[in-house]
């Protein structure tokens, strides 16, 4: 009898432990040297972990977010837009940007990538319907340092930061009259 009372003990003993061992295990993760990840506990902002191994509770934290601090790019296209010279002109180009707090980015706004898009995309256009053409079309250094200072505000605010600003008229096949 106390050889049985002593095999159920020790089952449930390694019953116990296999569990445990799969609670811990579940917690684990692996990110890489540029990834980190916004931890929320119950609901409520928790922090910024990683890189590396990094442990979180199961059950009670959640992964909301994971970004990357490497540069990122956006294709920037104005589409037809007119000129405060009364020109249609198009720009396009790309501009880069990397987050540099990752707390900020994660609590103030939503559809990150998305959002981040189109306010480029905003003021890219709001800069240059704001120019004549022939200053966007000869001044694209003044137009991209515009385009930097305009979104510099926003950018600092969510946590981001702006790296290149590069933006060339497209090709002038629009001003013929001539549409794809």
């Amino acid at each position: 009898m106390q050889y049985v009372n002593l095999y159920l003990y020790m089952m449930l003993m390694m019953v116990l432990a296999v569990f445990v061992l799969l609670f811990v295990c579940s917690g684990i993760k692996v990110l890489k040297e540029w990834e980190r990840v916004v931890i929320l506990r119950l609901g409520k902002y928790y922090g910024v972990k990683g890189p590396g191994i990094i442990w979180k509770t199961p059950i009670l934290d959640k992964v909301v977010l994971k970004v990357s601090l490497r540069a990122q790019s956006t294709e920037v296209d104005t589409g037809k837009y007119i000129s405060s010279d009364n020109s249609t002109r198009r720009l396009k180009g790309i501009v880069q940007w990397r987050i540099i707090d990752i707390e900020k980015y994660a609590l103030r706004i939503d559809n990150h990538y998305s959002t981040v898009m189109m306010t480029i995309q905003h003021h890219v256009k709001k800069v240059a319907e704001s120019l004549t053409s022939d200053a966007v079309f000869s001044e694209r250094e003044e137009l991209n340092s515009m385009v930097e200072e305009e979104l510099e505000p926003t950018f600092s605010e969510w946590g981001l930061k702006i790296i290149k600003v590069d933006l060339r008229t497209a090709p002038e096949w629009e001003d013929t009259g001539l549409t794809s």
